[in-house]
């Protein structure tokens, strides 16, 4: 398994469909990949998705990597720290309203979030016996 391609999902191909559609090929200098899986232990939060501005990188979770997490979903996801590339943090909001208003306007938004909120508990539980949330660190 390499850091882009993975066992259900290609990233790298996954980021070069959005980039074209979404942001006319300008993110083509960022690097994608996924993460490294770090040892267990007992969190209450995780991290899905996370952009290095000074690597110019995108890493996402391999726990993303699995058949039952749905292409929309992981979409989204990849599409949520693209537009960090686009909208660096401001001295005081890593997610600004002109980032949110951007990323409302992804067609799956709604979709991905719904699913999130009904799902992403149960599939990390089904992991392991943690719970586990977005980049955002909301507490479940």
């Amino acid at each position: 398994m390499s850091r882009r391609m993975g066992r259900v999902y290609d990233l790298k191909s996954l980021f070069d469909r959005l980039n074209r559609i979404y942001f006319d090929g300008r993110l083509s200098d960022i690097q994608v990949e996924w993460a490294n899986r770090k040892p267990e232990r007992a969190l209450r939060s995780v991290t899905l998705g996370e952009y290095f501005a000074d690597r110019k990188l995108i890493r996402i979770s391999r726990r993303l990597d699995q058949a039952r997490v749905p292409l929309f979903f992981l979409e989204h996801i990849l599409f949520h720290e693209m537009l960090h590339a686009v909208f660096p943090r401001d001295s005081h909001k890593m997610h600004t309203e002109k980032f949110r208003k951007f990323e409302r306007m992804q067609p799956d938004y709604e979709r991905a979030k719904a699913w999130e909120k009904k799902n992403l508990k149960l599939l990390f539980e089904a992991d392991q016996m943690n719970l586990f949330t977005r980049k955002k660190r909301i507490e479940l």
